[in-house]
This record gives structure tokens, sequence and C-alpha cells, in this order.
């Protein structure tokens, strides 16, 4: 699967050169809990939580196979006082 442009340009400003390649292909390969393919708004979510480290970012990857959900809180929200917050639309192309 072709990651979106905007996905690709987030994952080679975030992720080292030696982690790029890797981590496009984990989010390529990523399916949820049904076994389709993770939506652009998934993948999104997934790299953008992973902050530019690997690790992370399989362990999204394997999140989405178990409960999608959880990956989009972790790339759409914030905690604030306690709170969740929505604070961004990553069913949209990435701007950073």
């Amino acid at each position: 699967m072709a990651l979106p442009v905007d996905l690709q340009d987030f994952l080679g400003s975030t992720f080292s050169p030696e982690d790029w390649q890797a981590a496009s292909a984990l989010l390529a390969s990523a399916r949820i809990e049904d076994g389709t393919v993770a939506s652009d708004r998934l993948l999104r979510c997934a790299a953008f939580a992973a902050r530019g480290d690997l690790a992370r970012l399989q362990r999204y990857v394997s999140m989405l196979a178990v409960d999608w959900r959880d990956v989009v809180v972790a790339g759409e929200y914030e905690r604030r006082d306690g709170v969740a917050v929505w604070v961004r639309d990553l069913t949209v192309p990435m701007r950073y």
C-alpha cells in the first residue's frame, strides 16, 4: 500500500534516516482488528503518536489490530488538566 505524500514527508522529518524505511513498511502493512487496511487517518495517528520512535510506532501499529480507537486518542488528543482534549484532525493531510 502506498502511503499518502504528507505521511511520507512526516516520516522523513521525524524518523532517523536509518528508521524511515522500516517506519514506512510498518505503516504500509498496518491492519485494523477486522483485518482490513488501516485508513490514512489511522496511519497518521500512529505516526504522530510515535514521535519519531520506531519502537513506539511498532506498538501503535500493533494496537491498531486490537482497537484502533486507542491510536486515534494517542494521535489526535492531548491531556490538559487531566482531561483528553481533541487538538488535531488527522483525517486531513498533516501540516507540521
